[in-house]
């Protein structure tokens, strides 16, 4: 009893802290005004998204692949049942190609870790909680379940893509979204920022440990990227030559 009290202190703890240090400004109008802006201005725009679910639940690129009829679009999503809903929502739209996979360093397989069929109830969205790593689906059922015990998260082999492949074969990119659940870092790692570098970048910070989020936007400026926080979850990078944001 005691054990339980403290996790409910300690949960207490960090929201009056995160609730104390205030939100960051809320950009995110302004970030899909400067993506309509971007992609008008241009006469073919292709998008690569990184962890694109079900094609609608907190989608950054759904209305604008529905708007314009001159973007291109491919869809990253290795958990079966969204990708199916993907496949389903794209069925017959020539400019999208959903893409059962997930972008890592090197083509083939690798386990993906999840809350377990029998413990999703105890999550208030627990399909949108999978990640390369444990830690973080640990990090995730910790807010809502005390003491979570081990048979709590599961793992599944989804296939895998690089970024090399997946350029020769579908890019290049002008804008990549990311939504990997703590994996962001490792795959703008894997971006080439030379040849085939996209113009936009937009990757979520807010699962990242703070040396990460410095690493990562360290890695953007070294290459010439613009790099601005939307929202208190994303972060944009913008190459030199695109209006300002």
């Amino acid at each position: 009893m005691r054990d339980m009290w403290r996790y409910i202190h300690a949960r207490t703890v960090v929201r009056v802290a995160a609730r104390l240090r205030g939100r960051e400004c809320d950009r995110t109008p302004e970030l899909q005004k400067f993506l309509r802006t971007t992609i008008e201005s241009r006469q073919v725009f292709s998008i690569l998204q990184v962890g694109a679910y079900d094609g609608v639940s907190n989608d950054s690129v759904h209305d604008l692949l529905r708007t314009y009829e001159h973007t291109r679009a491919v869809l990253l999503e290795p958990q079966p049942e969204p990708f199916a809903k993907l496949e389903t929502l794209w069925a017959g739209n020539e400019r999208i190609t959903p893409l059962r996979a997930a972008l890592s360093h090197d083509a083939g397989v690798r386990p993906l870790y999840m809350i377990a069929d029998a413990y999703k109830h105890r999550h208030p969205f627990p399909d949108q909680v999978s990640s390369f790593y444990r830690s973080r689906v640990e990090s995730a059922c910790s807010r809502y379940a005390w003491r979570p015990s081990a048979d709590f998260i599961t793992s599944v082999p989804v296939p895998t893509i690089d970024w090399r492949t997946l350029v020769r074969q579908h890019g290049p990119f002008d804008l990549v979204a990311i939504d990997a659940e703590g994996y962001d870092a490792e795959i703008l790692e894997q971006i080439d920022m030379n040849e085939t570098a996209p113009a936009i970048i937009l990757y979520e910070h807010s699962l990242l440990p703070g040396r990460v989020q410095k690493r990562c936007e360290q890695l953007l400026t070294s290459n010439g990227y613009s790099v601005r926080r939307v929202n208190q979850n994303d972060t944009l990078a913008t190459s030199a030559g695109l209006p300002p944001f």
